[in-house]
């Protein structure tokens, strides 16, 4: 019965795409020099090492497509022994290098053995000792052991990231004879068997996803069958870290193409692990355990929702972001956290929301980032009301909002858009595109910047108030700003000449 849903609904997770591979990567002006400064060393210094460009540089640079993320392993000696020794060599040479650094060994945070980082012409670089890994049941702790090349590239998460570029040769090494193969066809493997690869290390089970959305390969059946595993669903939960899975699914929520991962996640039983919500006897929650499968429900039927409204063009018209990338997080986290709205739970004295809990504690997010997408997801249904009014009558409504959403304020715009469609599959985006049209034509759109044109200090010089009075006052001033979109300093220092008192009361 299992086997027969995993070969029913293979297809359905991951579309195969056949991958343009080339036959000899090519090397930029900058990684020659990179490169030849290195072997250099080497040679000059007799360490008689051989070198590696490791994983996921090879990976792209056969697929056609630039890298910055350059891991070099050695052979004879440690990454931080061998960059110590090209440190000093490079300085009595007087060649620039900075940047130099050993990350230790923490596995919670996928760490597995120490790295040392150094720049070299302002690239930086990994450098770390080929690797053999052991781990024990209760712990993604590794016990280390100095490697050879297929032992390393067999302990690699993936087969398509087990490849080396080696520098001595400038030849590429498949160790595990199936890295190209799989590369080409569009395939997501496992060198080992999957079932020990993620027992022994889960994080990978979130790698493997990640990977498979961002090139649409296919992911193979018997990973698909291991992840199924109730002891393996149980050690993601167990052996990684909460900051190392949020790292994960920050790459992933990232992604113009991160709804198949995220359906796939869905639908082989992970959501309520990421999405992960307070316990009722933990914190206090206000939806038992048992009752929270159907929030997680509705959160992925939001998802899916916006994956059918993105193809919109009015979503492609989305301002107020630093980058594609930040739209994205903050379009799907936002659409994944609307239905948990109406859980909270007991943290210390307060009740706080559930999607604090996810976006903080489950995800470990930034807090700035978790304040924002929780005002985001708040303020849909203020907007939901305020959008049905007449906004020429109730600018001070209307200056609330923007200001409390600030430069999000587009987005709840659409998110409004997406929890109407949720509700009533006729619904039509009029009334959201009529608000975005008057907020541009009275060049509203960024007015949660805008300054009163009077300070507190005239304020309470004029009108003669108490501290608590002024900021009401100033309000009635933005208002009346709002309304005035050409007015001036000096035209609101003439009204207040001839009656000051009117901005002591609602416009």
């Amino acid at each position: 019965m299992l086997k027969f849903f995993f070969k029913k609904q293979l297809n359905n997770l991951i579309y195969m795409q056949q991958s343009q591979v080339v036959k000899r990567i090519k090397i930029t002006d900058k990684e020659n020099q990179i490169f030849n400064t290195i072997m250099q060393f080497r040679d000059e210094t007799n360490t008689q090492s051989i070198l590696r460009v490791a994983g996921g540089w090879v990976r792209d640079k056969l697929m056609g497509n630039e890298s910055h993320d350059i891991d070099i392993t050695i052979d004879n000696m440690s990454g931080e022994q061998f960059v110590i020794k090209m440190k000093e060599y490079f300085e009595s040479k007087n060649i620039k290098v900075s940047g130099f650094g050993v990350t230790k060994l923490n596995p919670e945070q996928s760490k597995h053995l120490e790295t040392a980082c150094i720049k070299i012409f302002d690239q930086s670089i990994d450098f770390v000792n080929l690797r053999g890994e052991t781990y024990t049941e209760q712990s993604r702790t590794p016990q280390i052991i100095v490697g050879t090349p297929e032992q390393d590239a067999f302990r690699r998460d993936l087969t398509i990231n087990s490849m080396f570029y080696n520098l001595n040769t400038q030849e590429i090494e498949d160790f595990t004879n199936m890295g190209l193969q799989d590369l080409q066809n569009g395939i997501i493997r496992t060198p080992l068997d999957p079932y020990i690869t993620f027992k022994d290390d889960p994080l990978r089970i979130l790698r493997t996803f990640r990977f498979a959305t961002r090139f649409n390969f296919q992911i193979v059946e018997e990973i698909l069958n291991a992840i199924q595993q109730q002891d393996i669903k149980t050690a993601l939960q167990t052996k990684v870290s909460r900051e190392r899975i949020g790292i994960e699914i920050d790459w992933m929520l990232k992604s113009s193409k991160c709804y198949q991962g995220l359906k796939n996640y869905h639908q082989l039983g992970f959501w309520h692990i990421i999405f992960e919500l307070p316990k009722e006897n933990q914190h206090q929650c206000n939806v038992k355990v048992e009752n929270q499968g159907k929030y997680h429900l509705d959160s992925f039927k939001y998802l899916q929702t916006l994956q059918n409204l993105q193809y919109l063009p009015n979503f492609q018209k989305i301002h107020g972001f630093e980058s594609q990338e930040q739209l994205n997080l903050y379009l799907h986290l936002s659409s994944i956290c609307l239905p948990y709205q109406t859980i909270n739970y007991k943290k210390g004295k307060n009740l706080e929301s559930a999607i604090i809990y996810i976006i903080a504690e489950s995800l470990k997010m930034p807090r700035k980032q978790t304040d924002e997408i929780y005002n985001i997801c708040r303020l849909v249904e203020q907007f939901n009301q305020l959008k049905k009014e007449d906004l020429k009558n109730n600018y001070r409504r209307l200056v609330n909002f923007l200001q409390d959403a600030k430069q999000l304020w587009e987005i709840i715009v659409y998110l409004d858009y997406l929890q109407e469609c949720i509700n009533d599959s006729e619904a039509t985006f009029q009334l959201n595109e009529n608000f975005i049209k008057f907020i541009y034509s009275q060049n509203l759109q960024e007015f949660y910047n805008a300054k009163a044109f009077i300070d507190g200090n005239e304020i309470k010089q004029i009108w003669k108030v108490e501290a608590k009075q002024i900021k009401d006052v100033k309000q009635n001033i933005l208002i009346w700003q709002a309304m005035n979109p050409n007015g001036t300093r000096e035209d609101i220092l003439k009204i207040i000449e001839q009656n000051k008192e009117q901005f002591m009361n609602n416009l």
